[in-house]
């Protein structure tokens, strides 16, 4: 899909240069290269990122080798995908970016313990400092639900996409890691400086694709409206360690909603309809049968995050790169007519979830999508005896 004009000869020139680096190891031979394609590479834009065949959709390699590669060619790129970034002068960008820097503000703390002898004597303090670290998860929720919702449709590859939402998950697996290891009399003080190391590269590295290669393209791609759409949005989420800037209000005229939900057990507005759904102690969401996201409710309680961008979203961007799989396989049987339900109950922030998916269908049982709906089941597991309605 070409959405803006670009040199394909230099994405071919770009394409025969990553291929040849990954062939060469050698320090010697890698100078060489980079001088050979220089004027390319400082040519090289932030969208022609997407157009490479190491990150298109089509890429014959696996999103782990990607990541093994990432950080590399990002910096051998940088002197190109750096010009003119002027980011900073939106106010969304702007927070985006204030954002990234208090996360790498917050890491630097570790840096006065970050040594042998002293790390294993204040690992209390660390793992304070660490726990806070879970606010990072705002970012992450926000790049996942929100904007790359809004890129999937305008890009010609969305495999960077998937790139960065696998190394969100990477660092999360790496913080609770961090955190067991932080509670563990027993555990190694060289492999603690590791991890701890790793995981500090880990943010710097997605703080700088985003601002680097996201960013930029989201500013030249996406309209003023839908970036403003976008931080509205964002502001629901939430940013680490700070309430952002609102925008200056712009008066919208209130949507009306009229009219009646009609069906052989009742009849209810739709204002009625939507607050009842709404109240339902659980977080429901229906994917059609073209397996696009249609509705979700806005219960008290979310526990994963659900935005307007959602909507029109397909299932499969919806989900992890390494778990979408398993939702597409529910989704194929129940297609299928293999099966018309499926369930999981997981470890939750300290609460057990129960997911469940529902094949919904017709009453000639032809296939029109499927119901997810999520609850926390926590207090259901110790309940026992009876409790009776009130008797006067």
């Amino acid at each position: 899909m070409e959405i803006f004009k670009y040199d394909q000869s230099r994405i071919d020139r770009i394409n025969l240069f990553m291929k040849k680096l990954q062939e060469n190891s050698s320090t010697e031979e890698k100078v060489r290269l980079y001088k050979e394609y220089e004027e390319d590479i400082l040519k090289l834009r932030p969208l022609d990122i997407f157009y490479l065949d190491f990150y298109s959709d089509k890429s014959p390699l696996s999103i782990a080798e990607i990541k093994e590669s990432a950080n590399r060619f990002v910096n051998v790129f940088h002197k190109g995908i750096a010009q003119k970034q002027d980011l900073d002068e939106d106010l969304f960008f702007k927070e985006i970016l204030s954002e990234s820097k208090r996360m790498e503000t917050h890491l630097a703390k570790i840096k006065p313990y970050y040594k042998r002898e002293v790390i294993s004597k204040n690992k209390e303090e660390l793992w304070q400092i660490f726990n806070e670290c879970k606010t990072f998860d705002l970012k992450f929720n926000k790049m996942q639900n929100v904007i790359f919702s809004h890129l999937e449709g305008v890009l010609p590859s969305n495999k960077p996409l998937e790139v960065l939402w696998e190394l969100h998950d990477d660092a999360r697996a790496l913080l609770n890691t961090i955190l067991a290891k932080l509670k563990n009399d027993d555990t190694d003080e060289e492999e603690l400086i590791k991890l701890i190391g790793t995981y500090h590269y880990l943010i710097f590295g997605i703080n700088q694709k985003e601002e680097l290669i996201l960013l930029p393209v989201m500013k030249q791609l996406l309209k003023r409206e839908e970036i403003d759409s976008i931080y509205q949005e964002c502001i629901e989420i939430g940013f680490v360690f700070k309430e952002p800037e609102k925008p200056k209000e712009t008066k919208k005229p209130e949507e009306e909603i009229s009219g009646y939900f009609i069906s052989k057990t009742g009849k209810m507005s739709i204002q009625e309809l939507i607050e009842m759904l709404n109240h339902l102690p659980m977080d429901i969401t229906f994917v059609d049968k073209n397996d696009t996201v249609l509705y979700y409710n806005e219960s008290k309680k979310r526990h994963f995050p659900r935005t307007p961008s959602v909507i029109g979203r397909q299932v499969k961007n919806c989900h992890p790169p390494k778990s979408v799989h398993v939702v597409e396989g529910i989704i194929a049987d129940f297609k299928d007519n293999k099966k018309d339900f499926e369930e999981f109950w997981i470890n939750f922030k300290g609460e057990t979830l129960y997911i469940a998916y529902y094949a919904v269908r017709d009453e000639l049982g032809e296939y029109l999508g499927v119901l997810e709906v999520s609850q926390d089941i926590t207090k259901f597991k110790n309940l026992t005896g009876e409790k009776r309605l009130r008797e006067d």
